[in-house]
């Protein structure tokens, strides 16, 4: 209970009272008809019993929190998901900085280790062991 009380005031200080969450009002404005916003709404306000949300859902909810000033960790607590799942998502919306993006040219993912999004990093790390590989065969 502790921790509930933790989420809702650290996401209440951002704007200075409690966020409210208001759905889109009309069908242009949905990112995705697959979304029901009303599961989104009891998940940012921690109504219980807490509803089973899609891919689609988690993502509205998880970026809303995130504009609305709550920390990427106490977001993904709030809605368990990863913290490094959250950040690709606000990489995909455009609400990460250059600073905080993969260094490819053309890549707009997030940023994972060396400047390199999780995609590139893997690659890298491949090509790292294929060349340490034909070192030690020759």
């Amino acid at each position: 209970m502790i921790e509930r009380r933790h989420l809702k005031l650290t996401a209440s200080r951002a704007c200075g009272r409690r966020p409210v969450y208001i759905p889109p009002a009309t069908e242009d404005q949905f990112s995705t008809e697959q979304v029901d916003y009303y599961a989104v709404e009891r998940a940012i306000t921690g109504e219980t019993p807490r509803p089973e949300l899609t891919r689609d859902e988690l993502r509205e909810a998880a970026l809303w929190l995130r504009r609305h000033g709550m920390e990427r960790a106490v977001v993904s607590v709030h809605l368990s998901v990863y913290e490094r799942l959250v950040k690709e998502w606000e990489a995909d919306a455009g609400m990460l900085g250059p600073d905080q993006l993969c260094t490819v040219d053309g890549c707009r993912k997030a940023r994972s280790g060396r400047g390199l999004c999780t995609v590139h990093l893997t690659a890298d790390r491949q090509w790292r062991k294929a060349v340490a590989g034909l070192g030690m065969a020759a």
